[in-house]
C-alpha cells in the first residue's frame, strides 16, 4: 500500500515532465511560424491600426483551428470504422490545439515586444499557465504551480476527455434508437458534433489570445527582471 502511494505521484511527475517538454518542443518549434505571423499582422497594422490587427490575428487563427477540428473528427460520419479512426484522433485534435495556442502566445509576445528569447522558462510557464487556465485545471494557488498544472493536464484532463467523447459516442446511439429519423437525418447529430467541435476549438484559441494578451504586461514584467518562473502566478 505504502509503496502505491509512493508510485503514483512519481508517475504524474513523469507524465507532467513529458508535457512540459512538449512545450518546450512545440515553442521551439513554432518560433519561426509566430514570427512570420507577427510581420504580416504589423503590416496590416499600419493599415487598421493595431487593436484590430491583433485581434483579427486572433481571430484567423481560431478559425483555422475549428477547421483543423472539424477535419479531423470528420471520419465519425462513416459507422463503424469512423468512430474507432474518431476515437483516436483525440490525441491528434489537442495536439494541434496546443500547437495553435503556442503559437498565438508567440505570435503575440513578437507584436507586444515582450524579449521572451531570454527566459525561455518563464515563457514556458507562461504558456503552461494561461492553458491551465483556459483548460479549468489552473485554480486557486494552483494557478502558479506550472508543475501540477502540467501533471493535472496529463492525468485528469486527457482521460476526462476520452470518457467524454465515449459518452457522446453512446448517447448519439440512444438518440438514434430513440427517434424514429430518416437515414438522411441520422448524421444529424454527428452534423452537431462536427459543429461543436470546430466552435469549442474557435472559442478556445479566441480565450487563449485574450488571456494572453490580457498578463503580457506580468509577463514583460517577469522577462525584464528575471523573474522566479516557481513564484510567477497569472491573476
Amino acid at each position: 500500500m505504502e509503496g502505491e502511494r509512493q508510485f503514483m505521484p512519481r508517475v504524474s511527475d513523469s507524465l507532467g515532465g513529458q508535457f512540459r517538454i512538449l512545450i518546450r518542443n512545440l515553442v521551439r518549434g513554432n518560433e519561426k511560424k509566430a514570427l512570420s505571423i507577427a510581420q504580416r499582422t504589423t503590416g496590416l497594422a499600419e493599415d487598421t491600426g493595431s487593436p484590430v490587427a491583433v485581434q483579427g490575428l486572433i481571430e484567423d487563427m481560431a478559425e483555422a483551428q475549428a477547421l483543423k477540428n472539424a477535419l479531423i473528427n470528420s471520419p465519425s460520419i462513416v459507422p463503424g470504422i469512423g468512430t474507432f479512426l474518431s476515437f483516436w484522433l483525440i490525441g491528434l485534435e489537442d495536439f494541434f490545439l496546443l500547437d495553435q495556442s503556442v503559437t498565438l502566445i508567440l505570435a503575440l509576445c513578437r507584436l507586444e515586444g515582450v524579449p521572451v528569447e531570454k527566459n525561455s522558462r518563464i515563457l514556458e510557464d507562461f504558456v503552461i499557465q494561461i492553458l491551465g487556465q483556459i483548460y479549468g485545471i489552473a485554480e486557486g494557488a494552483k494557478a502558479s504551480d506550472t508543475n501540477s498544472i502540467s501533471n493535472d493536464f496529463m492525468t485528469r484532463m486527457l482521460p476526462r476527455k476520452y470518457a467524454n467523447v465515449m459518452m457522446n459516442r453512446g448517447l448519439h446511439k440512444i438518440v438514434r434508437r430513440i427517434l424514429p429519423f430518416k437515414r438522411r437525418s441520422r448524421l444529424l447529430p454527428v452534423g452537431l458534433g462536427l459543429a461543436m467541435s470546430a466552435y469549442n476549438a474557435y472559442d478556445r484559441i479566441v480565450a487563449v489570445g485574450q488571456l494572453a494578451l490580457k498578463n503580457m504586461g506580468k509577463l514583460r514584467q517577469d522577462v525584464s527582471i528575471g523573474g522566479d518562473p516557481e513564484r510567477a502566478r497569472l491573476p
